[in-house]
């Protein structure tokens, strides 16, 4: 039998940027709001639909001149579909996950 001594990690990371002139006043502000806001919004996610829009499953948001910028690095909650949800055109988003 083999036995594993290291850190064993099976957490992801992701990460987004939109231009904000894509972007709606009301856009950007769910963003930043995005657990607050998904409530207003059903989201079913694993085998016994565990609900992820709690505190910890919130995305890191920051802003810079020109984009809005989100990260995480244990990725629960969809942003992808949160995003659509909220009217956000897909070929606006580049996303990253590994």
């Amino acid at each position: 039998m083999k036995i594993k001594s290291d850190f064993i990690t099976n957490s992801s990371s992701a990460s987004f940027a939109i231009l904000k002139e894509n972007l709606t006043s009301l856009q950007i502000a769910l963003i930043h709001n995005h657990i607050e806001e998904s409530h207003n919004y059903i989201i079913h996610r694993g085998p016994q639909n565990e609900i992820y829009n709690s505190p910890g499953d919130a995305w890191r948001i920051t802003e810079d001149a020109t984009h809005i910028i989100g990260d995480v690095s244990m990725d629960n909650f969809d942003m992808l579909w949160f995003l659509e949800k909220i009217g956000v055109n897909e070929k606006d988003i580049e996303y990253d996950h590994s």
